[in-house]
């Protein structure tokens, strides 16, 4: 048991470091994620779950396809607009 536990944290010494510059300017000793950052660091969350996962979802208007129909609505209203004398 005693080798098993020695051999484990041998080899959670070993892991790659996250390596990050703390606030105390000394670099962050969490184990790495794939990226190369601890999940504190960038690691594991890419943010807020989209559309109705989240739980603010309302009705859709600041989707990014709601944003850019209107910005492609906007495009085509300016473009229609003549300068008249």
């Amino acid at each position: 048991m005693n080798r098993d536990l020695s051999q484990h944290l041998a080899q959670m010494n070993e892991t790659p470091r996250c390596g990050a510059k703390t606030r105390t300017g000394s670099l962050c000793r969490c184990p790495a994620m794939p990226n190369g950052k601890c999940r504190i660091h960038g690691g594991l969350s890419p943010g807020a779950p989209r559309g109705a996962a989240n739980g603010n979802y309302r009705d859709g208007y600041w989707t990014r396809e709601a944003i850019e129909e209107r910005k492609l609505i906007r495009s085509l209203v300016k473009g229609t607009l003549v300068d008249r004398p």
